[in-house]
């Protein structure tokens, strides 16, 4: 059976990354033909590996099929003047002060090359799967950075979401940060969960796998070396806030 893999919400943890990656690795030996992947959004942003996050995505497009798209995070850094000296117009984003030290490290890491990656990355996906026109966005199709699709909501809830892309026989979402598949009379809603941002406590990474034929989806999870990233923030002399989110998650 051919598949379409999905993930989202990296935010710069590459080792989440490299373990989900590593993952699907296994999943095609084991018989599951992954012929496209899809990243949506928040390539880099928190934690402190955004150029390995990067250069591991830009190594993957090489011998795949792959589609990438900005998230919230990518777009507070692809926002800046390209020819800016440093990152201080961060200062002035309206973002929690652990965000914005996590952002100019990130700005500052990247390099002028990574963040051309990241302003030239789209803000809408838009692909066939198999005969099945999909959409894909960071957010919500209304507000593709602020927006935010929520789990364990009546069918009503994804109808609505789902209505400005009715053309389309699935919507693709990196929000919320849990998976999410939700049947309405448009289409089908789809979040794969998160690579790297962990939305609570005991946090795995996950991602979604869709089947090319009937487009039903399959849920992984993975685990990952948290305290690997944790010295790496104290490293960095990062926000303790930064570690609360790794082990704690984030409301």
């Amino acid at each position: 059976m051919v598949y379409v893999a999905v993930l989202a919400n990296i935010a710069g943890n590459f080792p989440a990354l490299a373990a989900a990656l590593g993952r699907m690795e296994e999943l095609k030996e084991e018989g599951y033909d992954i012929e496209k992947y899809y990243i949506l959004g928040n390539i880099v942003g928190l934690f402190p590996y955004p150029k390995e996050t990067v250069e591991a995505i830009k190594n993957l497009a090489k011998g795949e099929k792959v589609k990438v798209i900005r998230g919230k995070y990518d777009q507070l850094i692809a926002m800046s003047d390209p020819h800016a000296e440093g990152p201080e117009y961060i200062d002035r984003l309206n973002i929690p002060p652990y965000l914005k030290e996590a952002l100019k490290f990130t700005w500052e890491k990247l390099g002028h090359e990574g963040r051309e990656f990241l302003r030239d990355l789209p803000v809408y996906l838009v692909d066939r799967i198999g005969n099945n026109e999909i959409f894909g966005v960071y957010g919500s199709p209304i507000s593709p950075f602020e927006g935010e699709v929520l789990p364990d909501q009546p069918t009503s809830y994804y109808e609505a979401i789902m209505r400005p892309v009715k053309d389309y026989e699935m919507l693709i979402v990196a929000s919320p940060r849990y998976p999410l598949d939700a049947m309405t009379r448009y289409g089908r809603v789809v979040c794969p969960g998160s690579i790297g941002f962990p939305p609570a406590k005991e946090h795995k990474a996950t991602f979604a796998l869709i089947d090319v034929e009937t487009l039903r989806v399959k849920f992984f999870e993975v685990n990952y070396d948290k305290k690997l990233i944790e010295d790496r923030i104290r490293n960095e002399k990062l926000p303790e806030d930064i570690v609360k989110i790794l082990y704690h998650g984030k409301a």
